[in-house]
């Protein structure tokens, strides 16, 4: 079996307000908007991840319940409550000047990852969590809406597991960043023994890190393990 991570292909529609895009002196009618849907990935990832801050800060309830949904319908419901949010469309979310919004176009399962991250910054949650011995099985509920393959998403629970910091140390880090580099590399030794026997892992970074980022999102707000004592 071979479980692979398609290519991050990230795109951010820019609205620019300047005297540069006012029309031309003397024309009738001008186009007074300009977009750039072709900027390099990293601005993409920065700028996708401020807008996931900004829509978490905004509508966290709505953010945890799109993480929450164990069906498609549910999930798909609220991404169309946060994509049609208007809280966060004239918020700075680039470094470009003389921008009024920017509307990101992110594959999925990466942005499921990118939420998770923004939940994770202002939770705090996931700092006490505990490496924990390696179990059996690692299949969760959630691994049925993410789109991944499930050796993937199994391996990034088995990770969340047994390597909690690791992931920290990844997510602290800028995206394309070679300190991300170097968190990716530092993982291996868990991400190998953590991934199903059998399976191939075929990644980039940022969908990697989607990933890991939901995988510790999930086990910081899973309930805790029921106590098995009589």
């Amino acid at each position: 079996m071979k479980a692979a991570l398609l290519p991050t292909l990230m795109s951010v529609a820019l609205i620019a307000s300047s005297a540069m895009a006012e029309p031309p002196i003397g024309s009738r009618l001008g186009e007074r908007t300009t977009t750039a849907n072709q900027r390099t990935n990293y601005d993409a990832l920065r700028t996708a991840h401020r807008l996931a801050e900004c829509l978490y800060f905004k509508r966290g309830g709505d953010v945890r319940a799109f993480l929450a949904a164990r069906t498609d319908a549910d999930v798909q419901r609220y991404d169309r409550a946060l994509s049609k949010s208007v809280e966060c469309a004239r918020a700075q979310l680039t470094d470009t000047p003389n921008i009024e919004g920017a509307a990101v176009l992110a594959p999925a399962d990466v942005m499921r990852g990118i939420y998770a991250e923004a939940a994770l910054l202002k939770m705090k949650t996931d700092d006490a969590l505990p490496p924990l011995e390696a179990q059996p099985s690692y299949a969760r509920d959630w691994f049925a809406v993410t789109g991944r393959p499930a050796a993937i998403d199994e391996m990034g629970a088995c990770t969340a597991d047994q390597n909690p910091a690791g992931i920290r140390s990844l997510l602290a880090t800028k995206p394309e960043s070679a300190e991300e580099v170097a968190a990716v590399k530092a993982l291996g030794t868990t991400l190998g023994p953590c991934l199903p026997q059998g399976a191939t892992l075929k990644a980039n970074r940022q969908s990697l890190r989607a990933v890991l980022a939901e995988a510790l999102y999930q086990r910081a707000v899973a309930p805790p393990p029921a106590d098995t004592q009589g």
